[in-house]
């Protein structure tokens, strides 16, 4: 017996971009005397001369969500993400990018590319099947999909200058690459209550001494940095945000990865004028999205596309 794919009575944007985030890890051990004991704020000076900086992001969407129906019964979508990056400095405007559109399948089955026709271009959904069969699976195997290539991508451009990636550094093997992560939403604390009480009281333009995350997986070195305050009805660690570079880089470089974000990303900061998740969405990452959602096509012809091939198969 076949799969039949039919749709899921959900709409495909229910949910989807509350269920899953750029949570940051479970707790590890954390070591905040890897630079200094003396835990104060620290206050680079602006290079003379700055490397080629990049920013990396990537932007997904669901198409639609599906049923697969055969001998069980699996959750599925399609869904299409886009990866990209863009350049300050050197060359600036985007300098790469890519749209990828994946059908994910739980329960790892792994079905045939589906093919749905617009009047331009034809859209191949490439087979990408999950382990787990829940209604989530689909949507994180989309998501992880999406953050590998970002990974991807940010170490090929580590070769020529430093890439800020948007997130944490999960998914990106980066190992001594000038790579560093920037995480923008504070879900937990990595600190001390001693040492975190240093970040409200950060100024722009300053850091916190590195720390050591230990985890098995991903060591890496972290910094807090502030790129802008708030206004006063926010909270005080608006505009502080977490970046974090792979351990395997060194001390040394780490430091001077973490020396150069606080020095130069202030200057990138957002304003609530045109973004609303300012200031900790840099201004290059707002309107890198932009492009990479536009590569990615209209969702109502991408969606009326996916229900007319789906239609032709059901009165067959």
């Amino acid at each position: 017996m076949g799969w039949t794919l039919r749709l899921d009575p959900w709409s495909a944007e229910y949910d989807a971009s509350v269920l899953l985030t750029d949570a940051e890890e479970p707790a590890a051990t954390v070591d905040p005397r890897v630079e200094t004991a003396d835990w104060g704020p620290v206050r680079p000076a602006a290079p003379p001369l700055a490397p080629p900086i990049y920013f990396v992001d990537g932007v997904r969407r669901i198409d639609h969500r599906l049923r697969i129906v055969g001998p069980g019964t699996c959750f599925g979508l399609l869904g299409t993400f886009a990866v990209g990056a863009c350049a300050a400095g050197v060359q600036p405007g985007v300098v790469r990018d890519v749209v990828a559109r994946l059908m994910c399948v739980g329960g790892g089955v792994e079905l045939p590319a589906f093919e749905a026709r617009t009047q331009a271009v034809p859209l191949v959904f490439e087979p990408h099947p999950v382990p787990e069969n829940t209604p989530l699976s689909p949507l994180q195997g989309l998501q992880n999909a999406m953050r590998r290539a970002e990974g991807v991508l940010a170490c090929e451009l580590a070769a020529s200058g430093l890439v800020f990636l948007d997130g944490p550094l999960t998914f990106a093997e980066s190992g001594r690459a000038a790579v560093v992560g920037f995480v923008k939403r504070l879900l937990r604390s990595y600190l001390p209550a001693d040492a975190a009480s240093l970040l409200p009281a950060l100024a722009v333009g300053e850091r916190t001494p590195l720390f050591l995350i230990e985890d098995a997986m991903h060591p890496r070195y972290s910094w807090y940095a502030r790129l802008a305050r708030g206004r006063a009805i926010e909270d005080a660690l608006t505009g502080v945000v977490r970046l974090e570079t792979a351990a395997a880089a060194g001390l040394l470089a780490a430091r001077e990865r973490a020396d150069l974000s606080a020095a130069l990303l202030p200057s990138f900061a957002s304003d609530a004028a045109r973004d609303p998740r300012a200031p900790q969405n840099l201004l290059p990452i707002g309107g890198l999205e932009s492009r990479l959602r536009h590569l990615m096509g209209d969702p109502l012809i991408v969606r009326r596309a996916i229900e007319s091939r789906l239609q032709e198969e059901a009165v067959a």
